[in-house]
C-alpha cells in the first residue's frame, strides 16, 4: 500500500509548496486586482447611485463596508429599516389618537411603538438586487414591498381587529343599558384598545346599519359615563375630634343619573396614604381615617373612582396606562379640620405620702399643653379629655449629713365619651438631694417639673 500512494503524497506536497510560493501569492495579487479594475470598469448599478422612486413598492436600501463582520447581514438590516422608514405613521386630526393626546405628549412614543409592531409583523419583502464593489470596500442591497401587498395584509389584520372590537362595543352598550356602568366602561375600554394599533387612522366600523368609528365613540362615550358618576359626602368640610379610642370616618355614596352604584371601586387618598374601597349594594361607603397621628390642624381627603380597578388591562402596556390617564375621573375633596379637645386635669401630688399644697408637675404639664393651643375647662363634666397626674417621693440613702429621696410619677389621658384610657406614661424617675428627707422630695420636684418638657408634651399632644 505505502509504494501504491507514495507518487501521490509526493504529487500533494509539491503542490501545497507551488501554492505557498512567492510566485503563486503574487499571482494571486495579480487576479485580485485585476477583479477590481473590472468591478471598478463596470458601472453601478443606478439603484446604488440613487434611490428609486416609484408609487408601486416601498423601497430599502442597505450599505456596508466589507471590511466589517458580517457585512453583508449588516446591509441587510440597513435596508430593511430603510424599507421601514418609508412606512409612514399619520396620525388624522379625527383620530382617536388626536382627540385622547391634544398635548402632544404621547405621539413620539406612539409612532415610535407602532414602528416596532410593522418591524415584527411585515411580510412579502423581496431581494431585488445585490452589489458589491471590492476596490470602494462597499457591499449594497436593494429590498421591496409591494404596497399593494402590504397593504391587503394590514386590510385582513384591521377586519380581525374590527371583528374583536365590535363585540366588545355591543358588550358595553348592553351593560350601559342595563345600568351597570363599571361593566360598560371595561368593555368600552376594551374597543378602545383592541384597535390600538390603528388610534391614529380613522377605521371605520358597520354597526346596526351605521358607520361608526368605534375608538373615537367609545372614547367620547366612556368620558360621558364618567361625567356622570356622582360621589357625594354629606360636606366638603368636616369638622372632627382627633381622638384615638373613636377612628373617624367619612360617609360616601356613588350614584350615576341617582342610581346606587354597587361594587364600586374608590380611591382614598389623604396624609400620604391611599386606601382602596369598594361600594356596598346601597351605592356607599365609609372612609376610615385611621392614620392622622401627628396632624395638628386639618388636611385634604381625595376620594376618586379607581379607574385601574374598572377598566382591566394590563399595566406594562404603554397603550392602557395612556388611555386610564387621558378620561377625567369623578372625585371630591373633603378638608378635615382638627378641633383640639377641651381639657381638665386632676393631680395628687405627694411627698413622702403627703399631698403637696403647690402642684408643680400639673401646673407644668398644664402650661406646656396650653402653650400648644389646648384649651382647659373648670370641671370635669366641660371636659373632652381627662388628664390624671399621680406622684410621691419616697425615702433613699443618707450619706454625710445629706438625704436622699426619689420621685416616681405617672401620667393618664382618659376619653370623657368612652371613658377608655388614650395615654399612660411615666416620667423617669427623679432623684433628689437636701439637708432632710422632705427637702430631697422637694428638691426632686424640683428636678422632674422640667423632665415635663417639649417632648413629653408634644407625645401627650399627639394623641389628643
Amino acid at each position: 500500500m505505502k509504494k501504491i500512494f507514495t507518487p501521490f503524497i509526493y504529487f500533494l506536497l509539491a503542490f501545497v509548496v507551488l501554492a505557498c510560493s512567492p510566485q503563486t501569492a503574487q499571482s494571486q495579487r495579480k487576479k485580485n486586482k485585476k477583479k477590481q479594475q473590472v468591478e471598478a470598469s463596470k458601472p453601478k448599478p443606478d439603484w446604488v447611485i440613487a434611490k428609486p422612486i416609484t408609487s408601486m413598492y416601498y423601497i430599502g436600501i442597505g450599505y456596508s463596508s466589507t471590511r466589517v463582520p458580517n457585512y453583508q447581514q449588516s446591509a441587510k438590516s440597513s435596508a430593511f429599516e430603510d424599507l421601514l422608514s418609508e412606512i409612514k405613521v399619520n396620525i388624522s386630526s379625527t383620530s382617536v389618537l388626536y382627540q385622547m393626546d391634544k398635548k402632544n405628549s404621547f405621539r413620539d412614543e406612539y409612532e415610535s411603538t407602532i414602528k416596532s409592531t410593522v418591524r415584527n409583523e411585515i411580510e412579502d419583502f423581496e431581494i431585488v438586487d445585490t452589489y458589491e464593489n471590492a476596490q470602494e470596500a462597499g457591499y449594497w442591497v436593494y429590498y421591496r414591498l409591494s404596497k399593494s401587498k402590504y397593504a391587503d395584509q394590514k386590510r385582513k389584520k384591521v377586519e380581525g381587529a374590527v371583528a374583536v372590537a365590535k363585540d366588545f362595543f355591543q358588550k358595553a352598550e348592553q351593560a350601559e343599558q342595563e345600568g351597570q356602568i363599571g361593566t360598560a366602561l371595561d368593555f368600552y375600554a376594551k374597543t378602545i384598545l383592541a384597535l390600538k394599533d390603528y388610534w391614529a387612522e380613522n377605521v371605520q366600523a358597520d354597526l346596526n346599519g351605521k358607520s361608526l368609528m368605534l375608538s373615537n365613540e367609545s372614547y367620547t362615550r366612556i368620558q360621558q359615563l364618567l361625567d356622570k358618576v356622582i360621589i357625594s359626602t354629606p360636606s366638603s368640610n368636616i369638622q372632627l375630634k382627633k381622638q384615638t379610642t373613636q377612628t373617624p370616618s367619612i360617609p360616601v355614596k356613588v350614584t350615576y343619573k341617582e342610581q346606587a352604584q354597587r361594587s364600586f371601586p374608590i380611591l382614598a387618598s389623604y396624609i400620604r396614604n391611599k386606601q382602596d374601597y369598594t361600594t356596598t349594594e346601597k351605592g356607599e361607603l365609609s372612609i376610615l381615617l385611621d392614620k392622622i397621628s401627628g396632624v395638628r390642624n386639618s388636611f385634604t381627603v381625595n376620594i376618586s373612582a379607581d379607574i385601574t380597578k374598572i377598566i382591566s388591562g394590563n399595566n406594562e402596556d404603554k397603550f392602557y396606562k395612556f388611555l386610564l390617564n387621558s378620561f377625567r375621573s369623578p372625585s371630591q375633596t373633603v378638608t378635615i379640620n382638627l378641633a383640639k379637645p377641651t381639657l381638665f386635669i386632676m393631680s395628687d401630688e405627694r411627698n413622702l405620702g403627703n399631698p403637696l399644697r403647690t402642684t408643680l408637675l400639673s401646673n407644668q404639664l398644664k402650661a406646656m399643653l396650653t402653650s400648644k393651643g389646648y384649651t382647659f375647662v373648670n370641671s370635669k363634666e366641660k371636659a373632652e379629655v381627662w388628664l390624671e397626674l399621680e406622684s410621691d417621693t419616697r425615702q433613699g440613702a443618707e450619706s454625710n449629713g445629706i438625704f436622699f429621696a426619689f420621685l416616681s410619677a405617672n401620667v393618664k389621658a382618659i376619653d370623657a365619651k368612652t371613658e377608655q384610657e388614650i395615654f399612660n406614661e411615666s416620667l423617669p424617675e427623679v432623684k433628689g438631694g437636701q439637708t432632710s428627707f422632705e427637702r430631697a422630695g422637694n428638691d426632686a420636684y424640683q428636678k422632674a417639673s422640667k423632665n415635663i418638657d417639649e417632648s413629653f408634651a408634644s407625645k401627650l399632644a399627639e394623641i389628643l
